[in-house]
């Protein structure tokens, strides 16, 4: 479904890669995590898969999505790509919603931006999802400025906004990393249950090991711009290969939980 080639990207102010050589595929369904520090270039591969990045930003390589290169497609091929078939989480959704919208008609506005339907039904599947993601409340929520929210309400009402479209594939941007150890596991738990649902693949950027076991089926080690070790993570984390990698596992604490596989994964 999606495979990076050789993927390079520099910005003009740096004189290191952001990232260098990135190659890996991923089938339909599977849940990959993206695992590194903070600037080892995880967003920057996010950005790059949906086509964010700017003009003035040096893109080499290809990542293909169903056999087409999005680094080679015009805007407007990716704007009718980006939230119908690939979507993002935004790991500060109260930053990413305007704050003069009501939430449900931000999320109507990705159903009209893609689909030919009138504004009552886009009520109605807007809302419909709103109860998909577990919020009670639907009408208040739907109704709601994203100020009159709650943190936990706003990630939920992210989550709505990038699968109303069902997309194939959603790139979760640390979506739990401002929340509190309770409603992470809440989020993290939804994301899965919706991923059984619905059947989407999930790229999941994380700096945090805990949140990937158990729920990722793959992982991917990043370090300074590159991919450093890559594979089922029960395997990763049981015998890691590379120092970073192990460096990474022994910061997981108490309050994360302990690295507990499923067989399958």
């Amino acid at each position: 479904m999606l495979h990076c080639q050789r993927l390079t990207v520099n910005y003009a102010s740096v004189a290191k890669p952001a990232l260098c050589g990135i190659d890996f595929e991923m089938r339909p369904g599977e849940v990959v995590g993206i695992l590194g520090e903070s600037g080892c270039g995880k967003t920057t591969l996010a950005l790059s898969i949906l086509g964010l990045l700017t003009a003035a930003i040096r893109v080499e390589g290809s990542i293909l999505f169903h056999d087409q290169d999005l680094l080679r497609l015009s805007e407007s091929r990716l704007r009718s790509i980006r939230g119908s078939q690939i979507a993002l989480i935004h790991q500060e959704p109260g930053l990413s919603l305007s704050p003069v919208m009501r939430v449900g008609e931000q999320i109507s506005e990705v159903l009209r931006a893609h689909r030919s339907i009138k504004r009552t039904v886009r009520e109605q599947e807007c809302k419909a999802m709103l109860h998909e993601v577990q919020l009670c409340d639907v009408d208040r929520i739907y109704s709601a400025y994203p100020h009159q929210l709650s943190g936990g309400e706003l990630h939920r009402v992210a989550i709505a906004q990038a699968l109303i479209c069902r997309p194939e594939l959603v790139i979760c941007d640390e979506p739990t990393s401002s929340l509190d150890v309770t409603i992470q596991a809440e989020i993290l738990n939804l994301l899965r249950e919706l991923k059984r649902k619905f059947g989407m693949a999930m790229i999941f950027i994380t700096h945090n090991p805990a949140l990937l076991a158990g729920f990722a089926d793959r992982v991917l080690v990043m370090y300074e711009g590159k991919i450093v070790e890559q594979g089922r993570v029960a395997q990763v984390f049981r015998q890691p290969l590379h120092a970073y990698t192990n460096e990474l596992l022994q910061l997981v604490t108490p309050e994360d939980g302990r690295l507990t596989f499923h067989d399958e994964n």
